[in-house]
């Protein structure tokens, strides 16, 4: 994909998400902006719901998020057509009013939606449904249809239990065969994304919290509480390497074999073989491998020229 570096976007983003017909930047007071495939705007930013996005995938052409309101506490998770233009939702006081099931407020322009009874939890996609995590209910598969493909009792390691949130999930990844859970203190578990069957659980021996995973293919990049990331394929720590902070995206190069970090007021490459830095006067939120263009929360993109070691 050819891109041009876009204009600056008028609202705080949070994240980007690549589909068919270019990328989908959300922000951090639930803004949604489409960009083409030329890096051209497609319209205005549009709020289809007045609270944070908790989590969002791509199926082909389907946006499915969560959103949550915390002070609320309302959820919700629906379904909108990308080929459609967005539209603006309700104000965010007309939620104070709608506090039954009946009377629930909806997303704007989805094509389903549901009101959750619980706080939702790393949603992850594949390329013909998406999981999740339901605080304290389950975790469940759907089709893009909303449709239940399969539920599954709340992850649990026994062994984790006497340590203080360690059994918290804080990440999950996935393919069109497993689907992952991660928790705070190392614990992993494996079901068959197919039919929820458990195919394997463990505890990795980590040093520290787990904090994030990014994940494609067999490539896995963890970060840690202290800001310590390592680098995990088949069973084994690679390597383990000192951020600056967070991570607020990560993307696997294939050409490099190696992890392009949108990290705390700097860019990151870190592979096997080099790691490599750019300090930043912002606060990186996403990078592309590929293209070599990243976004930074002032809303403002630019492109990798060169990354030092």
């Amino acid at each position: 994909m050819a891109w041009g570096i876009p204009e600056k976007l008028s609202f705080t983003p949070k994240s980007v998400l690549q589909y068919n017909a270019g990328y989908l930047v959300i922000g951090v007071d639930g803004y949604f902006q489409k960009i083409d495939s030329d890096g051209k705007h497609v319209g205005n930013p549009i709020r289809p719901f007045p609270t944070p996005v908790r989590d969002a995938v791509i199926i082909g052409d389907t946006l499915i998020a969560t959103w949550l309101d915390q002070e609320l506490l309302l959820a919700r998770m629906a379904a909108i057509d990308l080929r459609n233009e967005f539209t603006d939702g309700v104000q965010r006081g007309d939620l104070r009013v709608r506090r039954t099931i009946d009377k629930s407020i909806h997303p704007a322009g989805n094509e389903w939606s549901h009101v959750l009874d619980a706080e939702p939890i790393s949603l992850c996609a594949n390329s013909e449904s998406f999981s999740f995590v339901l605080w304290k209910k389950g975790v469940y598969n759907l089709g893009v249809n909303s449709v239940e493909n399969w539920r599954a009792s709340e992850p649990s390691w026994p062994e984790l239990a006497k340590v203080p949130r360690a059994s918290e999930t804080v990440a999950a990844t996935c393919n069109d065969d497993v689907y992952e859970i991660w928790s705070k203190g190392g614990g992993v578990i494996r079901y068959n994304v197919n039919n929820g069957a458990v195919i394997g659980q463990e505890i990795l021996p980590i040093d520290g919290y787990l904090n994030q995973i990014f994940h494609h293919n067999e490539h896995y990049l963890m970060l840690y509480n202290n800001s310590n990331i390592a680098l995990y394929e088949n069973g084994e720590v690679l390597m383990n390497a000192k951020l600056s902070g967070p991570i607020s995206h990560a993307d696997w190069s294939n050409e490099e074999q190696g992890w392009y970090i949108a990290g705390w007021r700097e860019l990151v490459f870190i592979s096997t073989e080099r790691q490599s830095r750019i300090p930043l006067n912002e606060i990186a939120v996403y990078v592309d491998a590929a293209t070599g263009l990243y976004l930074c929360n002032d809303g403002t993109w630019n492109i990798i020229e060169d990354i030092k070691d």
